[in-house]
């Protein structure tokens, strides 16, 4: 479906565009880029935006007033661009649940709802993102949290109101991950209004949209990688794009985000390397992306992954001692520092090297080196799929229903399939998530992208330009600027 067909209507639409922060690009153009297409059609559309009411911001923590007010300069600038010009409605101060709950516990704090909306997890996943932390101390980051549940219901509560007063038949907002635009989501859901959330498509010039769930929700998005391939059935070429993603990967391609082996030595293998030996590639995740989604990403075998693999090590040694398991620590978490990472690096066991997160070590070479691998819901389990080496997967991910991996479902599980002697398996699966991630998301239309996080959008180069003032604020001003003279040192 392209966006003019999603965007079709046979009756005007009232379009809500949801956007607390106009910091980021591409996301805030993506929602001007949104917005003219919907005007273009003959549809109405309103935003709705935070100049400062909401207790925590996601991308100003520290609630520090000149990054505050360059986001309100920003979007002014943006809206100005949009033609006709749109109504945009700033969220008010009220509706505030005043949360002031002392969690000490991650368990109870992710239990706790408010009407239904998990606020627990949407405070939390915007602490754990800010901390880069998937294990923050909850009683040192106390405030942080509280304001963070406290935008959260200011939102939800905020954006329930807002539907009941505007009538809105759609509403758009970024990721849905974080607290406040959780909020936003939940309370669509609640009141049955569609809500379509962007995020970066295949590449720069693209946008997706995930109606009414989130992208990191596995069983929604799992089946619409599945329709995605399917629609493409007719496509003769279908295959060999789903290889181009697998492909880019290895050669280092930053097509949506930065490539974490770029920095990496081609061909590089670990100074101890001995190919006579039997070797297995463990491939972690930086989690702290998915660690406060939902129930879902609970891994049912093992707590965290630095208990796994300490846990894997020690029994793989007691039993086959020959086997030798390398440890590649995600490259994201290179300039990361937390409890989490700490003891990562710390393990210990005759059987297993450390690859810290910085070392230039070819994760390709190393996957394909290895007798099998096995990750968290790393890329590379499904990306070794489709280079023919086996792949055990040892916790939740989006391609986890898709076919190709082994699937462990207990520690014992885990240890057979780590030991025994295993094929690869059939790579259809792996080409339906390559083709899903080179192809998915609809082009803009209006922004034009020159970098992962720059662009112009309508030949314009989006800046915080200075706030307007009102005429009784331009009066004052004026008046204090005639009456108090700035006195000048004479030459």
């Amino acid at each position: 479906m392209t966006l003019k067909q999603l965007i079709s209507s046979s009756r005007e639409l009232k379009i809500g565009i949801f956007s607390p922060s106009a910091t980021l690009t591409p996301h805030f153009p993506t929602e001007l880029d949104i917005a003219q297409q919907h005007l273009d059609a003959g549809h109405s559309v309103k935003f709705f935006n935070c100049t400062g009411q909401l207790k925590n911001c996601d991308h100003n923590p520290d609630r520090t007033p000149k990054l505050c007010n360059e986001c309100v300069g920003r979007r002014q600038m943006g809206l100005d661009l949009l033609k006709p010009k749109v109504p945009c409605h700033s969220f008010s101060g009220e509706f505030c649940t005043a949360v002031t709950i002392n969690f000490d516990c991650v368990t109870e704090l992710l239990a706790y709802r408010v009407d239904n909306f998990d606020i627990g997890f949407a405070a939390y996943s915007s602490l754990v993102s800010n901390c880069r932390d998937p294990e923050p101390d909850l009683i040192q980051h106390r405030e942080q949290l509280n304001r963070s549940l406290q935008s959260a219901g200011q939102a939800y509560y905020q954006t329930l109101e807002l539907l009941s007063q505007h009538s809105l038949d759609r509403v758009y907002a970024f990721n849905g991950r974080f607290a406040a635009l959780r909020g936003v989501l939940r309370a669509c859901q609640k009141n049955g209004v569609d809500c379509y959330l962007h995020e970066r498509g295949c590449d720069q010039q693209h946008f997706d949209l995930f109606k009414n769930e989130l992208l990191h929700d596995i069983q929604s998005t799992e089946q619409i990688i599945l329709e995605h391939w399917e629609s493409a059935n007719n496509q003769p070429d279908r295959e060999s794009i789903a290889s181009s993603w697998f492909q880019d990967r290895v050669d280092r391609v930053e097509k949506v985000w930065h490539s974490f082996v770029k920095n990496q030595e081609r061909g590089r293998l670990p100074d101890s390397w001995n190919p006579d030996q039997r070797n297995i590639g463990i491939f972690c995740s930086s989690d702290d992306e998915f660690v406060a989604i939902g129930e879902a990403w609970k891994n049912e075998i093992y707590p965290n992954q630095v208990t796994a693999i300490r846990r894997i090590s020690h029994d793989l040694y007691k039993s086959n001692p020959e086997i030798q398991l390398y440890l590649r620590v995600h490259p994201n978490l290179a300039s990361v520092e937390n409890e989490r990472k700490a003891q990562m690096l710390s393990l210990q066991s005759p059987n297993l090297t450390i690859i810290a997160p910085e070392a230039e070590i070819d994760t390709y070479q190393l996957m394909r080196s290895c007798e099998k691998v096995a990750t968290f819901g790393s890329s590379v389990g499904s990306e070794a799929v489709y280079w023919g080496i086996p792949s055990v997967l040892l916790g939740p991910c989006l391609y986890q229903g898709l076919g190709g991996v082994y699937r462990a479902n207990s520690h014992e599980h885990a240890l057979n399939l780590l030991t025994e002697t295993l094929e690869p398996q059939e790579k259809t699966g792996a080409l339906k998530y390559g083709f899903w991630f080179q192809t998915r998301g609809y082009p803009h239309k209006y922004y034009s992208p020159s970098g992962l996080f720059d662009g112009k959008f309508k030949n314009q180069t989006i800046y915080a330009q200075p706030a307007k003032l009102s005429p009784w604020a331009r009066l004052k001003k004026n008046a204090k600027r005639i009456l108090f003279p700035s006195t000048r040192p004479s030459k």
